[in-house]
């Protein structure tokens, strides 16, 4: 009795195992599937910038910053925290930005870029990342927000 259940499922799992359609070398190219995603760029999408991550007692984007880099240079703003997701704008050496989170090896910061550096200089919060916000979320407010790499931003108290 002990041997006879293994022997039973024995050919189920064989069964199991049996590809249904072979792939040949033969088959014309767009049958091939194995070859249909080479030709094609990897491509990783968009990631919004998370805001709120620090709870609901405190501002929506915790820390502010300013893009470190020279004068005639500028930092690229990206829509996911990767050097090939597409690219949503760009920041000007000095530009003042919201900080509201950061990539999971910390590479890559979620900011929140207000249209005038005025904004922040005088208090006027346009972006609406200054109040509280129930629980974490999407921004999907009125300002440019993306990602930009964690070197070349220096953390500022306004």
């Amino acid at each position: 009795m002990r041997y006879i259940l293994p022997l039973a499922i024995l050919p189920l799992c064989l069964s199991a195992c049996q590809s249904g359609t072979p792939i040949s070398a033969d088959q014309p190219e767009s049958d091939n599937i194995s070859d249909a995603s080479v030709d094609q760029p990897l491509s990783p999408g968009a990631r919004p910038v998370r805001i709120g991550e620090n709870g609901a007692n405190f501002a929506a984007c915790g820390a502010r910053g300013v893009a470190t880099l020279a004068e005639d240079r500028r930092i690229t703003v990206r829509a996911a925290p990767f050097d090939e997701a597409e690219a949503r704008g760009t920041l000007a050496a000095g530009q003042r930005m919201y900080i509201c989170t950061r990539s999971i090896d910390q590479r890559w910061l979620g900011v929140v870029i207000p249209a005038e550096n005025g904004d922040m200089a005088t208090g006027e919060d346009r972006c609406g990342v200054e109040q509280r916000v129930e629980r974490p979320q999407a921004y999907s407010g009125s300002c440019l927000s993306g990602w930009v790499p964690n070197a070349l931003v220096r953390l500022t108290a306004q």
